[in-house]
């Protein structure tokens, strides 16, 4: 017992105390590393580019008769597409709005990063202080135990209440290596996101300053950018210019043909003649008519899910953020009032076990009172943190599973990596 608190002192003094700050910018500038945003502008600015590309002039030859003795004719033209409507233009608006879109992507990216690193440095936090607390209700146990194991000794209690004293104490040995391995998962959890396995590194803060007492003004600042809300109306935006570059594609851009017709007859010389000509495709029958149709019903549904979304989503935080408040008056009230009274009372009632006063019993209950209440700050500490993460994940308009999974970088990674390969080819025509 004692070379096992000593192990755990001595790895706790060695390391270092990490902040909040520290484990979001060792993430960042390992993140860096990836590139894929770099990728993403030059996939968005060679789009810019591509939607201002003519469509390519088509270059025809015909002859006719090979033969000397033949009439012989010899046609060659040139055609080209015309942009009388603004395709390329319409082209080139989906465009910068797609780099418009990837900007904000990288924003919300950045703000998820940093939550998910939150919650995982909370974790490390909330993990330090469970072990402690364990490790003062195992030196309680031990007290305790000392205490019946002299009564025994007197002859004032039997061999069963010794033996149950060890089996309890034995348990919170259990627990408190229990905290101790949960401690360092959440430890190298924390490590890896940055690329590294470090057992060493520890929060060290205490219980009142570990309280999420920030999150009422971060989700204040992320409902102030409206980041989730930007990116809908760059959808809504995109709707509206995927229906006009319909619109535009539907309507008869002509094509203008040049060329040069060389005649040469058996009996005449060769006679040269320049062609001039401008044919118009007859949109009788596709006029994107129903593809209108379907972009224009997908751009009111979202304008429709925009506004169901705004109120829906400020109700969930406001309830959230009121049921926070709520467990921060639990939390001082356990900690303030009820763990001094619980310890007091533990420490007198094991005081009156050693001179005779008290059965067994009650200083049992006494301890397991004290274990519950100490246990009741941890529990409402991680209530308090989930709660905190979700008002912030909410107020950024993602699901607040995708930031409090243990795998949440890498599939926020994953996910960066999936879209960079989907980004679509914008404008441009062959």
């Amino acid at each position: 017992m004692i070379s096992l608190l000593s192990s755990a002192t001595w790895a706790e003094s060695s390391s270092q105390n990490l902040t909040l700050v520290q484990a979001i910018s060792k993430t960042q500038q390992y993140q860096q590393g990836i590139d894929v945003w770099n990728t993403q502008q030059n996939i968005a600015h060679a789009n810019i580019e591509q939607s201002k590309l003519w469509a390519n002039p088509e270059l025809s030859v015909t002859q006719t008769g090979f033969d000397s003795n033949q009439d012989q004719e010899l046609e060659v033209g040139v055609s080209q597409r015309l942009d009388v409507f603004g395709e390329r233009k319409s082209a080139q608006k989906l465009a910068h709005i797609a780099q418009d879109k990837m900007s904000l992507k990288q924003k919300i990216y950045q703000a998820q990063l940093e939550l998910a690193v939150k919650y995982l440095w909370s974790q490390l936090a909330i993990f330090e202080l469970e072990k402690n607390i364990i490790r003062e209700q195992l030196n309680v146990s031990e007290d305790n135990l000392n205490a019946i194991q002299k009564r025994y000794q007197a002859g004032s209690v039997a061999q069963v209440d010794v033996d149950r004293a060890r089996l309890s104490h034995a348990e919170n040995v259990r627990l408190f290596q229990q905290a101790d391995l949960q401690l360092q998962v959440a430890t190298q959890q924390l490590s890896n996101v940055w690329g590294e396995s470090d057992k060493s590194i520890r929060i060290g803060l205490t219980p009142q300053s570990l309280w999420p007492s920030s999150t009422y003004q971060q989700v204040q600042q992320y409902l102030s950018e409206n980041l989730m809300e930007k990116s809908r109306q760059l959808q809504v935006l995109e709707a509206k210019a995927t229906v006009e570059q319909l619109k535009v594609s539907a309507r008869p851009n002509p094509t203008v043909n040049v060329g040069m017709n060389r005649t040469k007859s058996v009996e005449s010389s060769t006679e040269n003649a320049l062609v001039i000509g401008v044919s118009i495709p007859l949109n009788i029958f596709n006029r994107q008519q129903y593809g209108v149709q379907i972009a224009q019903a997908k751009q009111d549904l979202l304008v429709k899910q925009q506004e169901f979304y705004l109120k829906q989503n400020a109700l969930q935080i406001g309830s959230i953020l009121t049921e926070l408040q709520g467990l921060e008056v639990q939390f001082k009230a356990v900690d303030q009032s009820q763990i001094p009274l619980a310890t007091q009372v533990q420490r007198k009632t094991l005081l009156g076990f050693s001179v005779g006063k008290f059965a067994v019993t009650d200083i049992q209950q006494a301890t397991l009172q004290l274990q519950e209440v100490r246990m009741r700050k941890v529990q409402l500490l991680k209530d308090a943190w989930q709660r905190a993460v979700e008002a912030e994940s909410l107020s950024l308009g993602i699901e607040p599973s995708q930031v409090m999974a243990k795998d949440a970088i890498a599939q926020l990674n994953q996910n960066l990596w999936q879209d960079t390969q989907a980004l679509p080819v914008v404008g441009g025509e062959n």
